[in-house]
């Protein structure tokens, strides 16, 4: 007989367990609802005060792509096979955070979609080239090719009101 009453106590405990947390959940006092404050009003601004820079990262990025195609347009001749590869992976890359950003900065229509189309095309010749090939591995077409896409872009984004940076002028006077 004694175990049958500590079955129903076992039974019942979780029942009690459930009533008391139900009981504790419905207290007579309102919880106190949360007021905005001023620096939570600035700190989440609405869809119109966002400001994007799509388009001044994309430029700063083909900046950085242009003194790149500056400094091999000066020479690696005398660069190893590894430096040569390094170069190639740096303009790969570079050319990967273009199309990123211009992407951006078309969808968000601060630069026409002409300078994502240009970017890609620059993508497509450098995903051509091998895992192995260096910098030098571009033949006179794809260089030519890469040179119009990136005058394109250089255009579109002097356009937009960013011009070229004098560092990249000064370094394309270096060029033979």
């Amino acid at each position: 007989m004694g175990s049958s009453k500590m079955f129903k106590a076992r039974a019942l405990a979780p029942l009690a367990l459930v009533g008391a947390l139900l009981l504790a959940g419905c207290s007579s006092e309102p919880e106190p609802v949360p007021t905005p404050s001023l620096s939570s009003a600035l700190a989440a601004p609405s869809a119109d005060a966002v400001v994007t820079f799509d388009a001044q990262a994309t430029c700063e990025t083909f900046f950085q792509l242009d003194l790149l195609r500056s400094t091999l347009a000066v020479g690696v001749k005398d660069l190893g096979k590894k430096e040569r590869r390094a170069l190639l992976v740096e303009y790969q890359q570079l050319v990967a955070d273009l199309a990123g950003t211009a992407g951006d900065a078309a969808n968000s229509g601060e630069l026409p979609q002409q300078v994502l189309t240009n970017a890609e095309k620059m993508q497509m010749i450098l995903d051509k080239l091998g895992k192995k090939d260096g910098i030098d591995s571009l033949t006179k077409v794809q260089k030519k090719r890469l040179t119009v896409q990136a005058s394109r872009i250089e255009s579109q984004c002097a356009t937009a009101g960013y011009a070229l940076p004098q560092e990249n002028i000064d370094a394309r006077e270096l060029i033979p």
